[in-house]
């Protein structure tokens, strides 16, 4: 059978032969072997583009091999398949077992850190078998731009990734030299026998993933894959069930002639085509060959992946890279970074200074001028402490660490005899690969004129120098990290727009579903929500009436505590034996019994007195009391009335609208999460249109800083646990970043939750397949159930992890469904998750807890909650999804169609809890059995929802506008039930622990500086496994900084003061379960943490050039001081009693606040310090550097030298005070 050139194929049958070399097996034999020569007998399928018939390993260089040996070339998206027969079939090892794998190679090219697969078995991602199931892999992986042998398998799946064990060669051989054997042999369990060739010689290596091991690698029947991942060329891949002996595999390579060399390619400067005059072109392409060097002569520059412009050679990152639908996933590293420019300089030597972390070369005018090198990667944990270097000119920017530096001479000639020349210079970086990040650190060009005086970032518009200081340079830095901000912006809106059609579409679907209802609403006077508030009170104040006082009080005092403590347990939200209790149509309803629980009247027919005699109910050690049991038997003889609970006057009376204050506090908060700045508070306060309130509503609800306040809800909720240090439990990547963008892009939040289930992009750079992990986690894709179930569509699976829920009709077979449908594949319950079996023996009852799934038995991924929702799998849902048989996007499908009733109810309510106090459900996850407290009300939110593309600010907007939420907070829904609780005025609310920091911040006017929230601070380490969450400007941006070392040397100082404020007002670090309702009730922390904490006393201090300092120095009177200082902290101005009690401590010795300009002495500057990191945190002077870190922040800043100490510490107090005032913690 004979295949044209090349093929394009995706599902081919290859036949191919047994071998065509002329050398023989030197008295072996494989079992399987692959020659890809003539046709005979091994079966492949061909995936992708493969092209046969390539010249394989030929004469006169190989003089062995036949002069028509072929061979089979992929592309790195191609590879080839065979079955495995079954079960111990010739593919499938086990301890003490011998394998020989080896192969002819011929790759065209590989990255540092990329791996190539030559053949492997499993790890296909089949959802027939688990995943990391990789039996044995046989590839080459780049290292120090060579290609090295790698052998490869799995043991028992851990969670911790324990469970890989790999081993790589010290030798290797350069890619695009031609061809090359390399084998490995091994006996399974007997790790010291490894041995790899490269060229007929014997190499060592060494277990770099997961260690030695003699545990029995997985074995399973799915396929052997050949090719995988690899570039280039293939011929004799065999696979024999015996170690070959040496002299065999030795003989295996006879190549005539020189070895081939590779030579790096000619030197020439970059042609990157015409840069508009003044602007600065940064260009990023991935997938350079190898991160360490420049090009072979065999090799191009890859193609331009991205460019944005700037106005100076000064770069503080590289952007975030979005994957096609604009979430963010990881650069294919390593990456060449270019930074060029058209630069105007006087001629004549000058000195020029470029600055970079790893392998670059500056040219300027055609030439080479200065070079860095590659920079040994860290790794350990005791390495040197690099100390902080002498600056290069006085003031002159320190050299970052771990950044480099060359600073050489370069004459500028002229051709002419003009001063100055125009010149190409172009800045050439390699960035990642090597197991490194793709951080480029702080990159920066500066030339020092004529070699001397000061050093200037080089810029092509030369009117506005920028001196190399850091008074100069980081306000730049600043301006160019919004830059890139707008960039990275811009870039993941235009991806996010390949999706537009695809969600349109689903929204007019949505639409229609919903209309109607609405239609039904717009002819109700008033607003909407106040309307369903009224009409719910009048309700209940006519069903009050309707049952005499006695009467009511006796049935609320008397038998409803002993129903609800007693039987709602089994019969309230679980209606167990088909039968509830928590209200009189379910009493007289009948259960599975099929009698009636409660005859009205009649107590010896009641089902329910039968059981309590019997002793059958409740199902407790003593039952019901004497005195318990005549109650009920009287309430029944009575008639079973079950009167309406009285209603007290003041839950019904509506509260006053707040004040313009109060609401101008009250809907930062809840919109963007901080106080207004006084600037905005003046505005507000001092506007008098009608309409400003709905103005003010809507400017922020379309406020960018609206993202910074909400996405601390879906971090709860959602659980999102990202590690700085090692995984623990239930750690997951940083998925707070793809939250964040979609909340800050206005994402529909049915997109936005179909592509968190999704799990796209990359895990540890914020992509939403971070919310996939779950650290030491058994069943991993059972937590995101949990979480899903749980956030979207207010069902609780936590107790069904390991049983039924004895509490719930939810059964553990359904979170597992769930599990399966994420996994895309059946699934098995771990032994781990089910309660044992020797609980339930010598119970003398039947146990509340019931485990219908058996051990061992698998689930199929199925939609186990149309009873909740509303809504069935089956093929409406086809028209909803990309791909039908994907049963993750099946899911999130189900999860978020229009037909699913319960996820935008779920939806609003929670929005409605977090601005009003309590929710219209409670509680929010949890809502089998619960009654709304408003169903019409929760229904048209929903439908509101829905109809408006799932915008969440929509509704936000909707009950924001209404008198109900602006009127004054007193209300006390959260502590009754739902029928009594009737949302006459929001709850009491106190700021959560981010608006408290965040508020603090922005009140004094100051701007947090943790330093970078990381322990890998020089790159050394792939974000897989140590994150960086980057510098914090908002409170939600922080994580738990706990290390479980106790070590100084693995503290962030600098952080923890705002971590500890977090802390103390509910926030936690760890959120190894979703969290409902952080912990709210007050602590003595609370009050000590804004007294005397660490943070609060440096944001009080009018320190040097700090924004309080520059407010008291420019006011003009205590007075309008005062003024500012409330609008600051409070949104109002100072009533007259405060003015009574503030106004003489300001003015006592306020006109001779400031020092004179003689005696004002700049405070002294501390040294920097060298960077304590992982790589040399055992280093004992890295605890030295921590504890003085420690020991400045304590310290606090200096204060303004401008101001008299004795009035700046009184004021000071002023402002202190405010910060301890009850007011500043509360939501008026």
């Amino acid at each position: 059978m004979k295949f044209a050139t090349p093929v394009f194929f995706v599902l081919l049958v290859l036949i191919v032969a047994s071998p065509s070399h002329a050398q023989t097996d030197l008295g072996t034999s494989a079992f399987t072997r692959w020659d890809f020569g003539s046709e005979a007998t091994a079966r492949l399928t061909l995936h992708g583009n493969i092209m046969r018939d390539q010249a394989g390993p030929r004469p006169p260089e190989f003089p062995e091999m036949a002069a028509n040996n072929t061979a089979v070339k992929l592309d790195a998206g191609a590879y080839l398949s065979v079955s495995d027969p079954g079960p111990k079939s010739d593919f499938d090892f086990q301890n003490g077992d011998a394998i020989t794998l080896e192969a002819w190679v011929n790759p065209s090219n590989i990255r540092d850190g990329q791996p190539q697969y030559i053949m492997g078995k499993g790890r296909t991602g089949s959802p027939k078998f688990a995943r990391d199931n990789q039996n044995w892999a046989f590839r080459i992986m780049g290292k120090e731009g060579e290609a090295r042998v790698n052998f490869l398998f799995a043991t028992k799946l851990t969670g911790t990734g324990q469970h890989w064990h790999r081993w790589t060669s010290k030798a290797g051989f350069p890619v695009s030299t031609g061809w090359h054997h390399i084998a490995v042999t091994y006996e399974f369990g007997k790790p010291e026998t490894i041995r790899g060739w490269v060229n007929g010689q014997p190499t060592d290596g060494a277990w770099d993933m997961g260690g030695a091991t003699k545990e029995t690698p997985v074995v399973d029947d799915d396929e052997v894959r050949i090719g995988e991942r690899f570039s280039g060329m293939l011929d004799a891949v065999a696979i024999h069930r015996t170690v070959l002996d040496d002299k065999i595999l030795a003989a295996r390579f006879n190549r005539v002639g020189k070895e081939r060399v590779v030579r790096l390619a000619p030197e020439v400067m970059p042609d990157v085509g015409e840069i508009p005059e003044g602007q600065v072109l940064f260009q990023i392409s991935e997938n350079m060959p190898a991160g360490n060097r420049w090009l072979y002569e065999s090799e191009s520059w890859p193609s331009e992946t991205t460019r944005w412009w700037g106005d100076s050679f000064l770069l503080s990152r590289i952007p975030v890279r979005y994957d096609d639908w604009g979430i963010r996933s990881s650069w294919n590293a390593p990456m060449l970074l270019r930074i060029a420019g058209d630069v105007e300089l006087p001629t004549g030597k000058h000195r020029f200074l470029m600055r970079d972390r790893s392998l670059g070369r500056l040219w300027i005018d055609g030439q080479v001028v200065a070079r860095t090198k590659t920079v040994r990667s860290r790794s350990g944990n005791l390495e040197p402490i690099v100390p902080v270097p002498d600056p290069l000119v006085s003031n002159a920017r320190l050299l970052p660490f771990p950044q480099q530096e060359a600073f050489t001479e370069f004459e500028i000639k002229s051709d002419s005899s003009d001063d100055t020349k125009r010149v190409r210079v172009v800045l050439e970086l390699l960035v990642g690969g090597n197991g490194d990040r793709t951080e480029s650190g702080e990159v920066c060009v500066a030339m020092q004129p004529s070699s001397e005086g000061p050093l200037y970032v080089l810029k092509p518009d030369a009117s506005s120098p920028l001196e190399f200081t850091d008074a100069v340079v980081e306000p730049k830095l600043r301006q160019f990290e919004a830059t890139l901000v707008a960039f990275e912006n811009v870039t993941r809106r235009e991806a996010a727009q390949s999706q537009e059609a695809f969600w349109e579409e689903r929204h007019q679907v949505a639409k229609k579903a919903v209309q109607e209802k609405l239609s039904q609403r717009e002819s109700a006077e008033g607003h909407p929500v106040d309307q369903f508030v009224a009409d719910k009170i009048a309700r209940a104040l006519d069903q009050a009436a309707q049952n005499d006082e006695a009467t009511t009080e006796h049935f609320h005092r008397d038998v409803l505590p002993i129903l609800s403590e007693q039987c709602f347990r089994c019969h309230g939200e679980k209606a167990q034996g088909g039968l509830r209790l928590n209200s009189r149509e379910h009493a007289l309803s009948m259960g599975d019994s099929e009698m009636a629980a409660v005859v009205p009247g009649d107590p010896d027919a009641s089902e329910m007195m039968v059981r309590i005699h019997s002793g059958d109910m409740p199902p407790t050690e003593t039952g019901l009391s004497d005195e318990e049991i005549a109650t009920l038997e009287k309430w029944i003889e009575g008639g079973a009335i079950w009167p309406h609970p009285p209603i007290p006057s003041e839950a019904i009376a509506d509260a006053p609208v707040s004040d313009d204050a109060a609401f101008l506090r009250r809907v930062y908060l809840d919109t963007v999460g901080t106080v207004p700045t006084e600037a905005e508070a003046r505005e507000f306060l001092d506007c008098d249109d009608p309409g400003k309130r709905a103005d003010l509503i809507d400017q922020l609800l379309h406020d960018q800083r609206y993202a910074d306040n909400w996405v601390s809800l879906w971090l709860d909720l959602l659980a999102e646990n990202p590690t700085l240090l090692n995984q623990s439990l239930n750690s997951t990547g940083p998925f707070r970043w793809f939250l964040y963008e979609s909340l800050r892009d206005g994402k529909p939040l049915d997109q936005m939750v179909t592509e968190l289930i999704l799990m796209r992009g990359s895990p540890g750079d914020g992509g939403s397949a971070g919310f996939g992990l779950a650290g030491e986690n058994d069943s991993p894709m059972a937590a995101k159930g949990h979480i899903v179930a749980s956030a979207f569509l207010g069902i609780e699976l936590q107790c069904a992890r390991c049983h039924d829920s004895p509490y719930h009709s939810t059964l553990q077979e359904d979170l597992y469904s769930l599990a399966a449908m994420l996994s895309r594949k059946q699934l098995t319950p771990p032994k781990t998750s089910r309660v044992p079996d020797a609980f339930f023996e010598g119970i003398g009852r039947e146990s509340l807890i019931q485990v219908t799934l058996k051990p061992g038995q698998q689930v199929q991924p199925k939609w186990p909650f149309a009873s909740f929702t509303g809504v069935e799998d089956g093929p409406h849902i086809d028209a909803l999804v990309r791909n039908p048989k994907d049963s993750r996007e099946r899911l999130a499908a189900l999860v978020t169609s229009p037909q699913n009733h319960r996820f935008p109810q779920v939806v609003v309510n929670h929005l409605w809890n977090r601005v009003m106090g309590a929710g219209i459900v409670q509680p929010v996850n949890d809502w089998e059995g619960k009654t709304p407290s408003h169903p019409e009300l929760l229904a048209w939110l929903a439908n509101e929802l829905v109809a408006n593309n799932y915008d969440v600010r929509h509704v936000l907007k909707l009950i924001m506008t209404s008198e109900t939420y602006q009127r004054e907070a007193i209300g006390q829904n959260q502590l009754v039930s739902a029928e009594q609780r009737f949302f006459n005025a929001p709850d009491p609310r106190r700021l959560t622990a981010e608006q408290v920091v965040d508020s603090l911040f922005t009140a004094t006017g100051s701007e947090m500086d943790t330093g970078e929230l990381t322990f890998t601070h020089d790159g050394a380490e792939p974000m897989s496994r140590r994150l960086s969450l980057g510098f914090p400007d908002r409170a939600w941006m922080f994580a738990g900084l706990n290390n479980e070392r106790d070590r100084p040397s693995l503290a962030l100082p600098r952080a923890q003061p705002i971590a500890d404020v977090l802390e103390a007002f509910g926030w936690t670090g760890t959120r190894q379960q979703p969290i409902v309702d952080r912990e709210s009730e007050p602590n003595l922390l609370q009050p000590g943490i804004l007294a005397n904490g660490t943070l609060s006393m440096t944001l009080t201090r009018a320190a040097h050039q700090s924004e309080l300092a520059c407010l008291a120095m420019d006011a003009k009177s205590p007075e309008t001081l005062l003024d500012s200082l409330f609008l600051r902290f409070f949104a109002r101005y100072p009533d007259a009693q405060e003015k009574l009690d503030l106004l003489p401590v300001l003015a006592s010795g306020f006109k001779e606040r400031e020092m004179p300009a003689d005696q004002v002495q700049p405070p002294p500057v501390d040294r920097p310090l060298p960077v304590s990191t992982w790589t040399n945190h055992l280093v004992p002077e890295a605890n030295e550097i921590q504890n003085e870190w420690q020991r400045r922040i304590i310290r606090g800043p200096a204060p303004a030298p401008q101001l008299r100490p004795e009035w700046r510490e009184v004021y000071e107090d002023v402002v202190w005070s405010l910060v301890n005032d009850r007011q500043f913690v509360w939501i008026p």
